[in-house]
Formats: C-alpha cells, structure tokens, sequence
C-alpha cells in the first residue's frame, strides 16, 4: 500500500496512535466497508457493529479504550441528528394525516355511494378482482413490515414523527389502492391478471369512466392545495417530485386503483 495512504489513515485515527501495521489493516477494513454496491448498504449502528469486531483484534487494550471513547462520541452525535431531522418531519406528518383526513371523510364516501363502482365491478371478471385485491392484501402487508424493518433499521427509536408519517402514507394506500406501487411489486401471475383486467376496463368515453376520472381530477387538485399550504411559505424547500406519467397511464392506473377499492381498508386501521 502507499506510504500515503497509511499517513492518512494515523491521521484520521489520531486518537488511537496507529503504528503503521495497523494502519494497513485499518486501511484494509475501509476499503471493504466502502466498497460499492447498488443493492446493500450499512446502517450507522451496523457499520459500527462491523468497526468494532475488525477492530478489538487490531488495537490493544489501551488503543481500545480511546477507541470506545470516540465511538460513543459519534453514536451521541448521530443521536442527535436523527432527533434533529425527525422535527423537520412534523410537516410531513400533518400533510399526510391532512389527506388521510380528506380520503375518509371526502373522497372515498364520494365513490362508494355512486353505482358507477357497483357498474365497473361488473364490466370486469369479478373472480380476477377477487383474486387481484387478495394480492393487493399481500402487498400491504408486506410494504408495512418493510417499512418498519427499515425505520428501526436505521433510525432506531429516535425519529417517532418519521415513522408515523410513513405509517399514515401506508394507510392512505389502504384506503385509496395505490395501484402503480401495487404493479411494480407483482409476480408474474399477478400481472398477468391484472393486464388481464386493464382491458376489461370501459373506454374512456363511457360514463363510468368520466365519473371515475373526475374523481382523479378532484384528488390531483386537493393534493396540489396541500402542497401549496405546507411548502410554499418555507423559503429554501424543494419539494422532490416524480415525473408525471403519461395521462393515458395514470388514467388506467387510477381505474385500476378504482377496482381495488375496499370498503373496509383491507383491515387495516388508522394510526392516528
């Protein structure tokens, strides 16, 4: 290895007094840690787990000391950090119970009293509905474990607010069915179904069709209301926002969602 690089390593490490073996070895051991991948990645508290075992056989007893004492220093101030960020999510929390609030009360109701649903359930292969909203019931259980896994795997309890906004957006799909999300996750028996129904759906130029979009049209401009409210007074935020599909894609989308709709949230109840 470069004679450089070791001097950078006892640099970084200055606390511990490296001599330059060890520092080969702690060399060694970053390199790993850091080597590229586009599907794994260390939490904070797992590359930590991972320092500590490579590095209780590299240093001696006092190094291991001074070591403990730097590890308990960034653990306190990765803490404070999470704590920090998770204020910052208070915004986030209040726009998603806002819409869990509006689905309950406005939109969904709004849908389920109209025979148009009761006429586009017809129109297409019930048991193949059936069987897709039994998917989309996996679906949702999966997504949540996910969530959670995630949230405790790198935010331990430390951002509550984080988690219950991301628990309030998994409700919001179990009221309205967030059939894009739905789709990316399918097998392929699944999709196969579900492609199956996409030409089933009534053409755009029925009237189930123009209630159904109408109903889009009302979603789209209550969530640009919310938008507009929660981030247009914060000076210095970017809201990040997908592309927008196609409108002959998010129309299908939308009908599919429509077909998925369940009366009683797939079981699922609000945490708010």
């Amino acid at each position: 290895m470069e004679r450089e690089e070791i001097k950078f390593v006892q640099a970084r490490y200055h606390q511990l007094n490296l001599n330059s073996e060890q520092a080969e070895k702690v060399l060694r051991f970053e390199n790993m840690k850091e080597s590229h991948s586009p599907t794994h990645s260390f939490s904070a508290q797992e590359e930590w787990d991972f320092e500590y075992s490579v590095f209780r056989e590299i240093l001696g007893e006092e190094q291991m000391v001074q070591y403990q004492k730097r590890v308990k220093e960034m653990r306190e101030m990765h803490i404070e950090h999470l704590v920090e960020q998770d204020n910052a999510n208070k915004i986030w929390a209040e726009q998603m119970q806002q819409q869990i609030d509006y689905l309950k009360t406005t939109l969904i109701p709004s849908i389920l009293s109209d025979r148009s649903k009761i006429i586009l359930s017809i129109i297409a292969d019930s048991s193949k509905i059936i069987y897709l909203k039994s998917n989309y019931r996996t679906f949702l259980h999966d997504r949540r474990k996910q969530i959670l896994v995630n949230h405790f795997r790198y935010n331990s309890i430390y951002a509550p607010i984080l988690l219950k906004s991301a628990l309030l957006g998994h409700y919001a799909s179990c009221l309205l069915p967030n059939y894009a999300a739905f789709e990316s996750w399918m097998d392929e028996a699944t999709r196969a179904v579900a492609d199956f129904l996409k030409t089933k759906l009534p053409p755009k130029t029925s009237e189930v069709t123009e209630f159904y979009l109408g109903k889009l049209v009302e979603s789209k401009a209550f969530a640009q209301r919310t938008k507009e409210k929660y981030y247009r007074h914060i000076e210095g935020w970017h809201v990040w926002e997908r592309d927008p599909l196609p409108e002959e894609e998010e129309n299908k989308n939308w009908l599919m969602s429509m077909l998925l709709l369940d009366r009683n949230a797939y079981g699922f109840e609000d945490i708010g």
